[in-house]
């Protein structure tokens, strides 16, 4: 491992090492945690853009019709003819 040495404003530093403490990690813990959480989250997004494109193309505007499309009782092929028909490709 290497170190990694950075400035911030004192009442950051006095808070990260309270959240340290609070979750009875060492600040090096506690940060990777944040590092994670931060990797995590820019993959979510990622994925999100994805398939908020994918469900557009769909016809899919709300959760309700996700959970709808969902549980139809369609294989793949009736689902492709009902977009066409519809108008949704």
């Amino acid at each position: 491992m290497s170190t990694m040495s950075f400035s911030i404003e004192e009442n950051i530093k006095r808070d990260f090492t309270a959240w340290a403490k609070h979750a009875k990690k060492s600040k090096s813990d506690l940060f990777r945690d944040m590092i994670a959480i931060y990797q995590f989250n820019q993959q979510l997004d990622k994925n999100t853009d994805k398939y908020d494109a994918l469900l557009g193309k769909l016809g899919i505007q709300s959760e309700n019709e996700l959970y709808e499309y969902l549980e139809r009782d369609e294989n793949y092929k009736d689902r492709i003819r009902h977009q066409r028909l519809s108008g949704h490709k």
